[in-house]
């Protein structure tokens, strides 16, 4: 299992595929308007964030800075001038919750910008998703496949994040499980990032997954295949462009990365294929369970302890510390 490496998928055009869907990403302005900030029970201001991504579509982001009693709490926290900005989504069939972020990324003394990924939470509207599952949506070509507009959604965060003057202390980009999966490939084909924490990053080794997985992304796929088997060609050539081992090799930043020993929505063997082609190698924290109902879950808290970490030393590099 740790020594999964199959080879790669990537289709001969993927890097002028990506290329090109940047360039088509530049063209649409983002636009960001703020709303009402509020303050959360830990006193972090969270101000809503709405702005455009690809094919002008409205992406709904939260930018949370560290309110006064959390830089009470940490007497060393740098100034706003200088603090390292943590860029996160959230995993398959959910949405961001800024009060909890805010609490889990407060040790880091780090600002944060999360957001809602198109077809999901606040970022619905406007955006219709295939009625068998999100990734099925557009999936038999690469150009409409939403997962296309999903990399550009985080990439296009982080950059609206730096336009609001966040990120001066340093940039990392960070997600679980699906929100793991695009943060790799946001961070490969636009690095912007010093570091990266994926925590069981989804959608790799395609022809593994579609084999092993037995929820999640993959049920779905699985599923419309079972009904509309000539949809099974078209399918697998266009994600080999969203496939995150084909992505692995074009994160330089350190990483982290984590991977469930159980886990039947992301099996272990297909983190092991994205870490396999990385390098630097990242560095990894092998838990027991993951996607789970099982009181190991909570052990996932190392990784959170860990990640923040090192973003709170991305701190100490930008401010001389």
């Amino acid at each position: 299992m740790r020594a999964t490496r199959p080879p790669l998928t990537r289709p001969h055009d993927f890097f002028p595929f990506w290329s090109n869907t940047l360039e088509a990403l530049a063209r649409t302005l983002p636009e960001p308007r703020l709303g009402v900030a509020v303050t959360s029970p830990e006193g972090a201001r969270i101000t809503p964030v709405r702005f455009r991504s690809l094919d002008g579509h409205a992406i709904q982001g939260f930018l949370i800075t560290p309110g006064e009693r959390q830089r009470d709490a940490r007497p060393d926290a740098p100034p706003s001038s200088g603090r390292p900005l943590v860029v996160s989504t959230h995993g398959y069939n959910s949405q961001s919750n800024p009060v909890l972020e805010a609490r889990h990324t407060a040790a880091s003394g780090a600002d944060l910008f999360c957001f809602d990924v198109r077809g999901f939470g606040l970022s619905r509207p406007g955006c219709p998703t295939d009625a068998g599952g999100w990734v099925l949506s557009g999936l038999a070509d690469p150009e409409t496949s939403i997962v296309r507009g999903a990399v550009c959604d985080f990439v296009r965060a982080a950059e609206v994040a730096v336009q609001l003057e966040a990120g001066r202390g340093g940039i990392a980009f960070h997600g679980r499980s699906f929100g793991g999966a695009l943060a790799l490939m946001a961070q490969a084909v636009s690095p912007r990032a010093a570091y990266v924490a994926a925590a069981v990053p989804t959608l790799g080794w395609t022809e593994g997954r579609l084999r092993l997985a037995r929820a999640g992304s993959t049920r779905e796929i699985n599923d419309h295949l079972a009904l509309h088997p000539a949809d099974r060609a078209p399918f697998l050539r266009s994600l080999a462009y969203f496939d995150t081992m084909n992505f692995a090799d074009r994160i330089r930043c350190p990483s982290l990365v984590g991977v469930g020993a159980f886990d039947e929505v992301v099996p272990p063997a297909t983190v092991y294929a994205i870490t396999n082609r990385m390098a630097p190698a990242p560095e990894i924290m092998e838990l027991p369970v993951s996607h789970t109902d099982r009181t190991d879950e909570r052990r996932w808290v190392e990784f959170d302890r860990r990640w923040t970490a090192q973003v709170a030393r991305l701190t100490g590099a930008a401010t001389g510390g």
